[in-house]
């Protein structure tokens, strides 16, 4: 008898070695591309977030003295985020506070209701603050300006206690 012998013929898978290769100069050339551009978006992303929290912080400000039925402020912070000082940067952080004495820079008269850290942009402004009255309108009109490298963003309030956040500088 004849033994039949079937040969299974197997295919294999896989990369070969100068496959593999060929894809990872592609991947490299591809995140060498990708990584700066991605930078520029976590930026912007960083600068309107922050131009958000100043517009979110001076709508809180307006609606805590329209409840509260007296002065609310936003200010730059003290050391301690305790009261305003004017002294100090806008990038140290900010404080929302409803004033119940004579001045925003003592911390007897002052509530601190929310308050803001640090960040590490460029925030500035002629203003030492938004201070709105009992009937929601702001003392004075003024502008922050927010920067990174590459962009700004402006926070402008008007007498009337509308605050609106637009692209550039102020």
């Amino acid at each position: 008898m004849g033994g039949v012998v079937f040969l299974r013929i197997v295919k294999q898978r896989g990369f070969t070695l100068i496959e593999l290769m060929v894809a990872l100069v592609v991947l490299g050339i591809l995140l060498g591309i990708g990584i700066p551009s991605f930078n520029a978006v976590i930026e912007s992303n960083r600068l309107r977030s922050v131009a958000h929290d100043l517009n979110t912080a001076t709508q809180l400000a307006r609606s805590v003295a329209l409840t509260r039925r007296e002065n609310a402020a936003i200010c730059r912070a003290n050391a301690g985020f305790t009261a305003c000082d004017f002294d100090s940067d806008w990038s140290n952080g900010w404080v929302v506070v409803a004033q119940t004495g004579a001045d925003l820079e003592t911390i007897a008269d002052v509530e601190v209701i929310r308050e803001w850290g640090a960040v590490d942009l460029v925030v500035s402004g002629a203003t030492n603050g938004f201070v709105f009255n009992s009937s929601g309108r702001a003392t004075t009109n003024g502008s922050i300006e927010i920067q990174n490298n590459n962009d700004s963003r402006c926070l402008s309030v008007n007498v009337s206690g509308r605050a609106i956040v637009q692209e550039g500088g102020c």
